[in-house]
C-alpha cells in the first residue's frame, strides 16, 4: 500500500530567527519542536516537502549553512538546550545533534571555510559555543564563550575581506555589538557603540568595493550599517589582525520605522537590505547612485486585523521575492513582477495546538480549530497546467477564546465550542460560496442570492460575527470591517484576517461548565454537545434539532468529560466515550427520541483507563474504543447474546489490540473495504500513526507513520472521508500544532501538527496534533 504527502498545515514560530531562505530555493522554518522545508515554488503556490523531527521542544532559530554552491545542509537551536545539524543524503536528511549548553539554544549560524565546517550556537547560560567538523568526522567543541552577564539576541559570521579571516558579530543586550576575529581561536577585537536599545538583528554582506558591510538594527527603531575597510587604521574602531587592521566605520543610519525592528537581511545578488519591523511594515533599503544616500526603495506590510507586525524577513536567492513572518506566524511573500511588487500565495497554517478537524461531508475542504482561537478551511486549489495545492482558504471564525471542537452542519454550516458555556453556529456568505467555486475550480453554486449574507464583520467592542448585507446602509459602514474581494487564488493572510468571517447564526445555550465535544449526525438533524463535568449532571450530552435550534433531549449516562461524541454514519446511534473509562451508546427510535441501550462498567469496560477516542465502522456494523491503557477495542451487536447486563446485546467484537504503553488519543475507519477488510487508522500520545487491517478474526498492521511522516506530539483527532475526485487517496492533516506554552500550529493543523497528508488507497483522512 503507497501513501504520500500532500498537505502540511503549520505555522512559523514566534522568533525572529525562525525562518530562512537558502540558495537552493528552500525555506526551512520553525515549526513547534520540529523544522519544516518548504519548497515556494511547487507547483502554483508552494508546499511543505518534509518535516524534520529531532527537537524535544519549540525550535527557536533555523539557518541554512553557507558557502559552497548548494545548501544541503541546515542547523536548528531548540529549548530543549541542543542544537541540531540537518544534512540532505540522498532524498533523507540525517541528524547530528550539538550537546553542550545549559539553557535554551536562542540562535544559530553556520558557514563553510575550505573543508571544514564552522557552527555556532548562542544560549540562553550565557554562553556562545563554536563548533567545527573536519571530512569523516563529527562536530566538537572548539571554543566555548562566556558574555558574562550579558545575553547575545543576534548573531551572524562572515570573513574579512582580503585575509579570509572568519569574523563573528554578537549583538548585546547593552546595546553594543562585540565583534571577535579568530586567529586560531576567536578573541574579542572591539565593541561597535551606537545603539540606544537591544540590538536584535545583524547580517553580513561585502559591498562593489571590496569592503565588508555589517547592518545593525535595534529595538531604538533605527538600523546602523557599518563598514569595514581593510588598511584603514584612522578610525576610532580598529581591528588588528596579524594580516593588517581594519577600520570600521558608521556607513549610514537608516530611519523609517515607527517600531521595533527585529531582523535586517542583505540580498545575495545586489546591495540591497530588507529590514522588518513590529509597526507591521517590511522595506527594501538600497543606495542612491546619485546621492550616495540609501533610501527606502520599496515598503510593504500587513493592513488591519490583530497582529503586531513583523518578526523576520528574507529575501529570495535571485533578490526577486521577499518573505516575512510575523507574531501569528503567518508568512507573506512579495514578488517583483516588472518593478510591482506583488502578493503571493504561501503556505501556513495555525501557531497553536490544533484541536479538532472536520471533513466537509464531499471531501471538498476540511475545517479545523485551534487554540490560537481561530477557526480555518482548507481546500485543494486547482490551477490548470499545475499539481493541485492546498491551501487554507478562509478563515470564518476569529474568536476570543481557545477553540476546542468542531462539527460539521448541512452544506457550508458548522457549530465550534471554546472554553465557554456556548455552542456557536456558522453559515457560510455569498462571498465565500463563489470564491471556493473559483479557487477549488467546481461546479457554481446557488449562494443564495441577494438576500443572503455578503460577508461578516465583527463590530467594535465585539465578539459576535455580524452579517453584512449588500444593501447595507452607508450609515453603518464605519463599524463595518467586511470587504466583498473577488478571487481566483487562495487568500493572502490580510484578507484572511478580515474578509473571510462568517455570519454568526445562533448561540445555543445550556451547559453550566466550558463545552468540550461536538458531533453532528451525518444526516444533519442532529447536533450532540457536552461540556467538562465532575458529576452526571454537568456530564450529560445535550442533543439539538438543527432546523429550530431547540434543545430536545438530555442524555444522561457519564459522571465526568465525555472526551468524544460519534454519531454512526446511518444516524442511527450516538456514541460517547468519557474520562470515567465508560463508553455508552444511544439508539434512535421512530419517534428520532435517543435511548441509552448500552454502556460499560469495571467489569466490562476492558479499559482500564480514561477512554480518549471512539470511532464507527463505514457501515455502521462496529464501533472502536481507544484508551490511555494503550488499547484498541472494537465492539458489535450480538442478538443472539444471552447474558445481556449493562452491555445489552452488545460485546467485543475480537480480541481486543494492545500497543505496548503506547497511549491511544486518537482513531477512525476508512470509508469504505480496503481488501476486503476495515481499515482502522490510530493515532497515539507519541505522535504517530498506525494503520491497521482488521476483521473479527484479529489485528493487522499495515503501515507505521512516524514521527517524521505524522506528528510529534499528541495526535488529537483522526478523520476520514470518502470523496469522489480523490476516490483512492486519502488525506492526513497535521497541525504542529503545538502546545500552548509553546507558542505554535501546526505546530501545526498540522496543523498541524502540524500539519502533513498521507496517500492511502481508502478515501481522505486528516488528524491534528497538540
Amino acid at each position: 500500500m503507497e501513501y504520500e504527502s500532500c498537505y502540511v498545515s503549520c505555522n512559523c514560530n514566534q522568533t525572529p530567527t525562525a525562518a530562512h531562505w537558502g540558495t537552493n530555493g528552500l525555506i526551512c522554518y520553525a515549526a513547534c519542536n520540529a523544522v519544516n522545508i518548504y519548497d515556494p515554488k511547487w507547483g502554483s503556490g508552494g508546499k511543505v516537502i518534509a518535516t524534520l523531527v529531532g527537537h524535544t521542544k519549540r525550535v527557536n532559530s533555523v539557518r541554512w549553512l553557507w558557502g559552497r554552491n548548494n545548501d544541503t545542509e541546515l542547523v536548528s537551536g531548540s529549548t530543549d538546550h541542543t542544537a541540531i545539524v540537518w544534512t540532505l543524503r540522498g532524498a533523507q536528511y540525517t541528524l547530528f545533534v550539538l550537546k553542550g549548553h545549559g539553557s535554551n539554544v536562542n540562535l544559530v549560524d553556520g558557514l563553510y571555510k575550505g573543508d571544514m565546517t564552522i557552527v555556532v550556537t548562542v544560549g540562553m547560560d550565557s554562553t556562545i559555543i563554536i563548533w567545527t567538523r573536519f571530512p569523516s568526522e563529527e562536530f566538537v567543541i572548539a571554543q566555548v564563550i562566556n558574555t558574562g552577564y550579558s545575553i547575545c539576541v543576534g548573531v551572524r559570521m562572515s570573513f574579512l575581506p582580503y585575509l579570509k579571516i572568519m569574523i563573528l558579530a554578537c549583538a548585546m543586550d547593552n546595546s553594543n555589538i562585540d565583534l571577535y576575529v579568530a586567529e586560531g581561536q576567536f578573541n574579542h577585537s572591539l565593541s561597535l557603540k551606537g545603539h540606544e536599545d537591544w540590538v536584535r538583528g545583524l547580517d553580513f554582506t561585502v559591498d562593489d568595493k571590496g569592503d565588508l558591510l555589517l547592518a545593525s538594527c535595534s529595538q531604538d527603531c533605527y538600523i546602523r550599517l557599518w563598514r569595514i575597510k581593510f588598511n584603514q587604521s584612522d578610525s576610532e574602531n580598529v581591528i588588528k589582525t596579524r594580516g593588517g587592521s581594519f577600520g570600521v566605520f558608521v556607513d549610514s543610519i537608516l530611519t523609517g520605522h515607527e517600531g521595533w525592528v527585529y531582523s535586517v537581511n542583505w540580498s545575495i545578488n545586489s546591495l540591497q537590505l530588507l529590514s522588518a519591523s513590529l509597526d507591521k511594515s517590511m522595506i527594501i533599503w538600497e543606495l542612491d547612485p546619485e546621492t550616495n544616500l540609501w533610501v527606502d526603495k520599496m515598503r510593504v506590510g500587513e493592513v488591519g486585523g490583530n497582529t503586531l507586525g513583523f518578526y523576520g524577513g528574507v529575501f529570495s536567492p535571485d533578490g526577486n521575492s521577499i518573505l516575512g513572518h510575523g507574531y501569528n506566524g503567518a508568512f507573506h511573500v512579495w514578488t517583483n513582477n516588472n518593478g510591482e511588487w506583488e502578493p503571493c500565495v504561501t503556505v501556513g497554517g495555525h501557531f497553536r495546538e490544533v484541536t479538532d478537524l472536520a471533513w466537509e461531508p464531499r471531501g471538498e475542504f476540511l475545517v479545523t480549530v485551534s487554540h490560537d482561537q481561530t477557526t480555518r478551511i482548507h481546500a485543494p486549489w486547482s490551477k490548470s497546467d499545475h499539481p493541485v495545492t492546498w491551501h487554507e482558504i478562509a478563515r470564518p471564525q476569529i474568536h476570543g477564546y481557545d477553540l476546542s471542537s468542531i462539527a460539521i452542519l448541512p452544506r457550508y454550516s458548522f457549530a465550534s465550542s471554546a472554553e465557554e458555556k456556548v455552542v456557536r453556529t456558522f453559515a457560510a456568505p455569498r462571498n465565500f460560496v463563489e470564491n471556493f467555486t473559483r479557487i477549488c475550480n467546481l461546479a457554481e453554486e446557488d449562494s443564495g442570492g441577494e438576500s443572503a449574507p455578503k460577508g461578516a464583520s465583527v463590530p467594535s467592542l465585539g465578539l459576535s460575527n455580524k452579517a453584512v448585507f449588500s444593501n447595507e446602509s452607508k450609515g453603518n459602514e464605519e463599524d463595518c470591517h467586511f470587504t466583498a474581494v473577488t478571487l481566483t487564488a487562495p487568500p493572502t493572510e490580510e484578507t484572511l484576517l478580515q474578509n473571510t468571517l462568517w455570519p454568526e447564526m445562533q448561540k445555543l445555550y445550556g451547559h453550566g461548565y466550558e463545552v468540550y465535544s461536538l458531533a453532528s449526525s451525518p444526516d444533519g438533524k442532529f447536533l450532540a454537545s457536552a461540556c467538562k463535568a465532575t458529576t452526571a449532571e454537568h456530564a450529560a450530552i445535550l442533543l439539538w434539532d438543527t432546523s429550530t435550534w431547540n434543545q430536545i433531549q438530555k442524555l444522561i449516562s457519564h459522571t465526568l468529560t465525555v472526551a468524544q461524541i460519534s454519531f454512526s454514519p446511518n444516524s442511527r446511534h450516538l456514541l460517547s466515550v468519557s474520562r470515567d473509562r465508560r463508553w455508552s451508546l444511544f439508539s434512535r427510535d421512530s419517534q428520532d427520541s435517543f435511548e441509552l441501550v448500552a454502556t460499560t462498567d469495571k467489569k466490562t469496560s476492558i479499559h482500564t483507563r480514561i477512554i480518549w477516542c471512539c470511532g464507527w465502522s463505514h457501515d455502521s456494523k462496529y464501533f472502536a474504543t481507544g484508551s490511555r491503557d494503550s488499547k484498541v477495542v472494537v465492539w458489535t451487536r450480538n442478538e443472539n447474546k444471552i447474558e445481556k447486563g449493562v452491555l445489552g446485546e452488545y460485546e467485543a467484537a475480537s480480541q481486543h489490540m494492545e500497543l505496548k504503553s503506547e497511549a491511544v488519543t486518537a482513531l477512525a475507519f476508512a470509508p469504505e473495504f480496503v481488501l476486503e477488510s476495515y481499515f482502522v487508522a490510530v493515532g497515539l500520545e507519541v505522535g504517530v500513526i498506525q494503520c491497521f487491517m482488521w476483521m473479527p478474526k484479529g489485528w493487522e498492521r499495515v503501515f507505521y507513520l512516524d514521527r517524521n511522516w505524522a506528528h510529534h506530539l499528541t495526535v488529537k483527532s483522526v478523520r476520514t472521508v470518502a470523496v469522489s475526485v480523490l476516490h483512492t487517496r486519502a488525506a492526513v492533516v497535521q497541525a504542529g500544532w503545538l502546545l500552548a506554552e509553546l507558542g505554535q500550529s501546526l505546530s501545526g493543523v498540522g496543523l498541524h501538527g502540524k500539519r502533513r497528508r498521507e496517500a492511502l488507497e481508502t478515501g481522505i483522512r486528516a488528524r491534528t496534533s497538540r
